[in-house]
């Protein structure tokens, strides 16, 4: 029974129970009255009895005060009681919120409140377990968060540290006068520029990241061709890739696929991706496969090179900055180790997202999904 209904029965009985109570007493009343003269017809009797009382004021209003008094007592029963009967349903789910505020509280985020009946506070408890449940999820993303940004400390400290300290040893080198020709001069000087360039685009990727995990960083999206991209990419840049021992192949690319996509974020994730299999190949002249497919209403790229992959247990892990735990994709000298975190970025902006996979016979498969449009 839920509440509404118990406050109306209560309010019911509130006004019957004593209106039962004191008709009936008063009824007695004129009866016992017409008892005390002689036994006459009770109606007479009570027509006798007012009189009675009438004319003997003192003993009306002894009587008078004996029943409201009786009635009064009465009022204050039937008030306890259905008092009692109404929150008797209530005082045991407000004891169930109160406990499972407490275990929160507490920091037992896994508390849930077990309510069967079916009234009013049954909502009640539900949003409390969706609360619980939201808040357990909101406070595991922070922790996240926080461990994210002291790996992301970590890791910036880690590559600044390498270049840094080649920059001071050959300035030390040069003050120092161990390099005391113009050809070694000009070979530590090439060296520090070359180190002083590194740290630069780190920054400057640190940068974007950071640009775009705080979703600062200007998007302008357009409709694309996908095949059309991925083609014009390709053909302006396999060369350079050629040159660092990456080759690079097309295949199954459908032609009336389109994203909607910042095409200049777009190309940088092929940068990227591919950077990274020129970047860590294991052989003097690896192979990259492009081929894009559709699923649904979601339009797949797929990158597959022949290098080494990663581990299985870092497969979801290398998508974010400074991640290093697979020795053949850990070198700072190669990257500044956002590339991957930068791409999976720029996808999650385009509405899609990026996973890895390795390839039985070697290598690394990367898919992005994207919504066609």
């Amino acid at each position: 029974m839920t509440i509404k209904k118990r406050l109306f029965i209560s309010n019911i009985l509130m006004i019957a129970i004593p209106y039962v109570i004191s008709t009936l007493t008063v009824w007695s009343s004129i009866f016992v009255v017409g008892l005390l003269l002689n036994g006459e017809d009770v109606l007479e009797s009570g027509r006798r009895g007012l009189i009675a009382m009438s004319d003997y004021g003192g003993r009306a209003m002894l009587v008078s005060a004996v029943v409201l008094a009786f009635l009064f007592a009465v009022l204050i029963m039937t008030n306890r009681f259905l008092t009692k009967f109404v929150f008797k349903k209530i005082e045991q789910p407000l004891e169930m919120l109160s406990g499972g505020v407490r275990h929160i509280s507490d920091g037992d985020l896994d508390y849930r409140i077990a309510y069967e009946a079916n009234d009013e506070f049954k909502p009640i408890c539900e949003a409390f377990n969706e609360m619980a449940g939201r808040l357990k999820v909101s406070i595991a993303e922070v922790r996240k968060n926080e461990q994210h940004r002291k790996e992301l400390f970590v890791g910036i400290s880690h590559d600044l540290r390498s270049p840094l300290t080649s920059i001071k040893a050959f300035v030390e080198g040069l003050l120092d006068g161990v390099a005391n020709t113009p050809e070694a001069q000009h070979e530590y000087l090439l060296t520090i520029k070359q180190k002083t360039e590194e740290i630069n685009n780190m920054v400057s990727q640190l940068f974007y990241y950071s640009k775009m995990d705080m979703g600062n960083y200007p998007t302008e999206a357009e409709r694309l061709n996908l095949a059309q991209e991925l083609t014009d990419y390709v053909a302006a840049s396999q060369e350079d890739y050629r040159a660092k021992g990456l080759v690079i192949h097309i295949s199954e690319l459908p032609r009336d696929t389109f994203i909607l996509a910042d095409p200049l974020q777009l190309r940088s994730v092929f940068a990227n991706l591919l950077g990274n299999s020129a970047k860590y190949k294991i052989k003097e002249t690896a192979n990259a496969v492009i081929r894009c497919a559709v699923n649904g209403r979601m339009a797949q790229i797929i990158f597959e090179d022949d290098g080494p992959g990663v581990p299985e247990p870092a497969l979801d892990r290398i998508f974010e900055a400074f991640y290093r735990t697979d020795p053949s994709r850990s070198n700072p000298q190669k990257g500044s180790g956002l590339g991957l975190a930068i791409a999976a970025k720029a996808i999650q902006r385009m509405g899609g997202k990026i996973t890895a996979f390795n390839v039985p016979t070697g290598g690394l498969r990367l898919v992005i999904e994207i919504p066609s449009v």
